[in-house]
C-alpha cells in the first residue's frame, strides 16, 4: 500500500496525489523531497534572482550545490559525464577562447560570461544526471503559479496605480559592486545590469508598455511565462489549468514579444495534435488533416480566407514594431555575409552596429542559430553544440515514459524561437527544469496496482 501511495504522489492526474501533496491551495512542504524543496523555492524566489542578477544565477546554483556536497559528504559526488555534458562544457571553453582571440578589448567579464552560462549549465546537468534528480510536475506548477500571480499584481500596480511613469532604473546587486556605468537603454551592457520593470517609451499593443516581469528582457519573460503555461496545461483540474494558462497568454501579450506569439502558437497546435492523437487515435488526426487540406486548397473561398488571414497576420506582426522588424532583417543579412567570410572558426564577438548609435542592432545579434552559433562560434563551435543538443534530446526521448509532454513542447518552443532570439542565462535554466520534471508511468502504475491486488488475494 505504501508503494501505491508513493507512486500516486508523483502524479499530476490523480486525486490521491492532490490530497497527499496539497492542503487546500497550499503545498505540504513536509512531504516534498529535498530536491523538490530547493527547486520550488528557487522558482518562487524568481523576483529575488532578478534583484541579485540573472547573469549569476546558474553560477550561484553551482556554488550552492558544491558547498552542500562538501559540507555533507566531504566530496562532490558525480558520475562519469555523459556525451551531452562533455559537449556543452567544450562549447563553453571554445566560446571563451574564441572571444579572447577575436575581441579587440578583452575584459574579464567578456571571458567569464560563457562559463557563467553554458559552463554552469553543463555542470548542473552533470549533477542532475549523476543523482537522477526528478521533481513532481505539480511541485513546479505550484511554484510557477505563485510567480504568475505576483506578475499580475506587479503589472496591475505599475499600470493602474502608478500609470507607468518614467523612472531611473537602479542597478542589480551584482552590478552595484561591479559596474559603475550609467543606464543607457541603447547599450547591450545595460541589459541585465539594471532593474527595468517596464519600458515607458516602448508602447504599441493597446497602448501598453512592455514589461519584463522579473527578468532582464521581455523576450526572456515570454519564455518563462510560456513554460509556465505549458506546465499548467498538464494539470488535471481543467478550470485551474485553463485559467492559469490564459493568464500566461495575457502576460505574454503585455511583454509584446512577437517571436513568442508565433512560436508558442505553433507549439500549442503541435501539442493539441499530439494529445488528440493519443486520446482519439492517429486516424482522427489524419482525417482532420485531410479535411483541412481539402478545404484550404480545393475550395476557393477557403483558399482566399487562409491567404488573406496569413498576409494580414504577418503584416500586423511586422508593423507592431516596424523599426525593429526592418533592423532585424538588416542584421541577418549582414551577419550572413560576415559568416561566409570566416565560416570555420567564427568571429567570437558581435560585429559593428548596422544602425549607428544603437548597440542592439549589431551584427551577430538577434538570433541564437545565425548569430551565437554560426557567426560567433563558426562551424566548429556549432558542431560541438549540435553534439550536445542531439545527445540531450536523445536522452530525454529514451526516458519519455515518465516525462510530461510540456518538457518536449518547451524545447520545441525554444528551438523555434532560436532563429530570431539570442538566448541569455535564464533560458538555459529552462531545459534543466525540463530534464527533472516527472509524471508517473500510467502503465507501470496499473501494473503495480494489479500486482498489489493479486498479493492481497
Amino acid at each position: 500500500m505504501k508503494q501505491n501511495v508513493h507512486l500516486n504522489a508523483f502524479s499530476s492526474r490523480t486525486n490521491s496525489s492532490s490530497q497527499q501533496l496539497f492542503g487546500g491551495i497550499l503545498i505540504r512542504w513536509q512531504v516534498l523531497s529535498h530536491a523538490e524543496k530547493v527547486v520550488c523555492l528557487g522558482i518562487i524566489l524568481i523576483p529575488l534572482w532578478w534583484i541579485i542578477s540573472w547573469g549569476m544565477m546558474l553560477l550561484f546554483c553551482v556554488i550552492g550545490i558544491a558547498i552542500y556536497e562538501l559540507w555533507n559528504h566531504k566530496t562532490i559526488r558525480l558520475s562519469k559525464p555523459s556525451l551531452e555534458v562533455i559537449a556543452i562544457l567544450l562549447f563553453a571553453i571554445y566560446t571563451v577562447i574564441s572571444r579572447g582571440t577575436n575581441s579587440t578589448e578583452v575584459t574579464l567579464r567578456l571571458l567569464l560570461d560563457p562559463l557563467f552560462d553554458f559552463g554552469s549549465a553543463g555542470l548542473l546537468l552533470w549533477y542532475i544526471q549523476s543523482h537522477k534528480i526528478r521533481i513532481r510536475l505539480q511541485v513546479v506548477a505550484w511554484g510557477f503559479s505563485i510567480v504568475i500571480c505576483l506578475m499580475v499584481l506587479w503589472w496591475a500596480f505599475f499600470h493602474f496605480v502608478l500609470s507607468e511613469p518614467y523612472y531611473t532604473p537602479p542597478r542589480t546587486l551584482y552590478a552595484l559592486f561591479t559596474d559603475k556605468a550609467a543606464y543607457n537603454p541603447n547599450q547591450l551592457t545595460s541589459v541585465g545590469g539594471f532593474l527595468v520593470p517596464y519600458y515607458p517609451d516602448d508602447k504599441s499593443f493597446a497602448g501598453l508598455a512592455r514589461h519584463t516581469f522579473f527578468f532582464p528582457h521581455p523576450t526572456v519573460s515570454s519564455f518563462a511565462i510560456g513554460f509556465a503555461g505549458l506546465i499548467f496545461l498538464e494539470l488535471k483540474n481543467r478550470y485551474i489549468s485553463l485559467g492559469l494558462a490564459l493568464i500566461c497568454v495575457l502576460l505574454i501579450l503585455i511583454a509584446q514579444t512577437r517571436n513568442a506569439w508565433i512560436a508558442l502558437s505553433i507549439v500549442f497546435v503541435v501539442r493539441w495534435l499530439i494529445v488528440s492523437g493519443k486520446e482519439r487515435g492517429i486516424t482522427f488526426i489524419l482525417i482532420l488533416f485531410s479535411i483541412t487540406i481539402f478545404a484550404t486548397f480545393s475550395i476557393p473561398q477557403g483558399t482566399d480566407y487562409v491567404t488573406e488571414t496569413y498576409t494580414n497576420s504577418v503584416e500586423a506582426t511586422s508593423n507592431l514594431r516596424k523599426e525593429s522588424t526592418e533592423g532585424r532583417q538588416l542584421i541577418y543579412e549582414r551577419t550572413w555575409e560576415r559568416f561566409i567570410e570566416e565560416p570555420l572558426f567564427g568571429h567570437g564577438v558581435n560585429g559593428p552596429s548596422v544602425t549607428p548609435g544603437y548597440e542592439f542592432a549589431r551584427i551577430g545579434t538577434e538570433s541564437f542559430i545565425l548569430g551565437t552559433l554560426f557567426y560567433k562560434s563558426g562551424l566548429l563551435g556549432t558542431g560541438t553544440f549540435l553534439i550536445f543538443y542531439i545527445s540531450f534530446l536523445g536522452k530525454l526521448y529514451q526516458t519519455r515514459h515518465d516525462r510530461p509532454i510540456c518538457s518536449f513542447m518547451m524545447l520545441l518552443y525554444l528551438s523555434l524561437a532560436s532563429t530570431v532570439t539570442e538566448f541569455m542565462g535564464p533560458e538555459l535554466f529552462i531545459p534543466l527544469l525540463c530534464t527533472i520534471l516527472q509524471v508517473p508511468n500510467t502503465n507501470q502504475l496499473k501494473a503495480n496496482q494489479k500486482l498489489k491486488s493479486i498479493n492481497i488475494i
